[in-house]
């Protein structure tokens, strides 16, 4: 007789499930881990759920809320919903702050306690206050954390590991080459004007305003050029450099999508200039569907070019006459090379495996 599986439940804490990298994986997640073996609740500490929740829940997880907001309070709160969830792990994605999330599981008798650093920094200034919450936050961290989990060493590095301290890891984000690879195959069309896409919300540090100077100069050297912008936020940004790019004829507005790999397979290059990253899943996307990437120099991204072909880095200061020189030439990238630039990846540790069962080890390694 077969012995009933007990799953483990797993309680992922996050900012909201809203559209962008850090949710993008781990609905996937959600979807292809059996629940039969992995029970998993999301925890969101923002003012609201976030769109994608109910996608979430038809995935078959739980959504609960646990607002930071108000503070004092929140420990105590959050201690309590976890003595309620009595999870075998809790995973936490808010950065430095999973050092209070992990030491209150710690205090609610939690086995497994795993922080995600996703980004180099927090984009907070560095105000003595503020230095002074970080050093705190990293002391509760290395006291409280079984596994801290970088994306790469830039992000882990913000983490202050100790030094030889097997806790401290690089996993990297993982992409599904072939979803973006057969896209291109499929409805690649390079009969118009060079298309210049970028991929993400509306945030301070994602810089989308800078896009609108590397359009206007793009189009002094090739007027067919157009710009394409993906994300969810809203255009407020944008329309604060151009008041008038709603209507511009060479410019796409076309908010959240999860259709992700049929923007890339009309993209003929992907611009990134943002002014903090860890390791930003749209690159990895866009490089397994072949489409070269020009992003600012930051020291995650760094990284990453060292270990794949397609992606260039170029410093902001360079200015946008320099990114639209350098984006127009990489949009001229040969087919031949695009193959070369997926077949890269999938070559890579950053490609996802359809046999990849990490989380046997990350989450299960207790039983």
């Amino acid at each position: 007789m077969t012995a009933q599986i007990v799953p483990v439940k797993v309680v992922q804490v996050l900012g909201t499930l809203d559209r962008g990298g850090v949710e993008t994986i781990a609905l996937r997640q959600c979807r292809d881990i059996p629940p039969e073996h992995v029970r998993q609740v999301f925890v969101t500490l923002g003012t609201h759920e976030g769109m994608l929740a109910p996608e979430f829940r038809a995935a078959g997880a739980e959504v609960v809320r646990c607002p930071v907001r108000p503070k004092w309070t929140f420990p105590m709160r959050l201690w309590h919903l976890l003595r309620r969830i009595r999870p075998d792990v809790v995973e936490s994605h808010v950065s430095l702050t999973s050092g209070l999330v992990l030491a209150v599981a710690s205090a609610a008798r939690v086995k497994v306690r795993i922080a995600r650093l996703r980004s180099e920094g927090d984009g907070r200034g560095d105000a003595p206050l503020r230095r002074l919450q970080r050093r705190l936050l990293r002391e509760l961290m290395c006291n409280s954390a079984t596994s801290v989990l970088g994306v790469t060493r830039a992000a882990l590095t913000f983490a202050g590991p100790p030094p030889h301290d097997y806790r401290y890891q690089v996993v990297p984000n993982q992409v599904d080459v072939e979803r973006f690879a057969s896209a291109r195959r499929a409805v690649r069309d390079r009969c118009a004007g060079p298309v210049m896409t970028h991929i993400g919300r509306a945030s301070p540090e994602k810089n989308r305003g800078f896009l609108l100077g590397v359009h206007t100069e793009a189009r002094r050297l090739r007027p067919d050029v157009r710009l394409t912008v993906v994300g969810p936020g809203g255009i407020e940004d944008l329309a604060a450099v151009a008041p008038r790019v709603a209507s511009d004829p060479s410019v796409r507005l076309l908010g959240p999508t999860d259709r992700v790999e049929e923007v890339l397979a009309a993209t003929d290059v992907l611009l990134l200039p943002s002014h903090r990253e860890g390791l930003p899943n749209v690159v990895l996307e866009a490089l397994a569907a072949g489409v070269p990437v020009l992003a600012a120099d930051l020291p995650g991204l760094r990284e990453l070019s060292e270990q794949v072909h397609g992606l260039y880095l170029l410093s902001l200061r360079a200015g946008a006459a320099a990114w639209a020189n350098t984006a127009l030439t990489l949009a001229g990238t040969p087919e031949s090379e695009r193959d070369r630039i997926s077949e890269g990846i999938r070559r890579s540790p950053f490609a996802l495996s359809a046999d990849d069962r990490w989380w046997r080890t990350v989450w299960t390694a207790h039983r």
